[in-house]
């Protein structure tokens, strides 16, 4: 009975095995289980089909509900606990709230993508795989590595409105430990090393429970909040970056903006990390 199962096992029975991502073609777990897991709010229906305009007017509005720090403490709440949904929050709420008003700039607001937010549209009448697709894949990548695209799409209006159905638990001196542990093992790089030798090192040392993908994402979501940037290369909040501006000329790692532009010389921006965690958790860990 699916009853008796946990809704959170149906969400990855659904998406993945030992191999990795399954085929969406078909359905993987049975009729019950499926209307259980959305009962639960980890399996969904199919989103419905909303403008660019209302897209960012409830961006802002659920960004709105939202504070810094319960982001930032739900993230530090994830290191120890390795509850990754809580983590994904403070990568989508520092792009929500960074993202400028605009019209969609596109080929046809029905059928692309926007150039500046990349908002794209759900399909009107989509078929059996993109019905199972949707949020529920967004929901499956939230819990699998604390979210993948924070800042494509409409991740982050999605990733918000679940946050704010949680509960808001506190974060303990364990988890600022681990979060200072894993700024300074940047002193271990090389200057012109990126951001995935950082992650190397963070895996090697098993400073936090996580895989190698986990540990990308928690790097991306720091370069998304200003921790991990450069200066020629800043956080969306000090500067917006369009699709267009985000990648380098040759891509050589898969990292998120902007922490695909980091290097080791550039540190972390204490003035965002300051402005993301607070005066006093950046005085203690450094």
């Amino acid at each position: 009975m699916a009853k008796k199962m946990d809704a959170k096992k149906i969400l990855f029975t659904q998406f993945w095995t030992s191999q990795g991502w399954r085929s969406q073609k078909q359905l993987y777990i049975t009729e019950e289980e499926l209307q259980y897991a959305k009962e639960q709010g980890y399996l969904f229906d199919y989103p419905e089909r909303i403008s660019h305009k209302e897209y960012l007017k409830r961006l802002k509005e659920i960004s709105g509900k939202i504070t810094k720090e319960e982001v930032a403490n739900a993230f530090l709440f994830s290191l120890s606990t390795r509850k990754l949904e809580y983590r994904s929050a403070l990568g989508s709420y520092w792009y929500a709230i960074s993202v400028p008003e605009h019209e969609f700039s596109g080929c046809d607001e029905y059928h692309s993508s926007c150039a500046i937010c990349e908002w794209g549209d759900w399909e009107e009448q989509p078929d059996e795989r993109e019905q199972r697709c949707g949020y529920s894949t967004y929901s499956f990548e939230r819990y699998k590595w604390g979210g993948v695209r924070h800042c494509t799409k409409s991740y982050a209006l999605f990733d918000l409105e679940q946050f704010l159905k949680m509960e808001k638990p506190e974060h303990t001196k364990e988890d600022e430990q681990i979060l200072s542990e894993i700024f300074h093992c940047i002193s271990e790089l090389e200057p012109r090393n990126k951001v995935g030798a950082l992650q190397k090192v963070i895996s090697q040392k098993k400073i936090v429970k996580s895989n190698k993908q986990e540990v990308d994402q928690l790097l991306d979501i720091l370069g998304i909040c200003g921790v991990l940037s450069s200066e020629e290369h800043p956080c969306y909040y000090d500067r917006f970056a369009s699709e267009s501006d985000r990648n380098p000329p040759e891509l050589t790692n898969d990292h998120e903006f902007p922490a695909n532009w980091w290097r080791a010389s550039d540190g972390i921006n204490m003035k965002c990390l300051e402005r993301v965690f607070g005066k006093e958790c950046t005085e203690r860990w450094f």
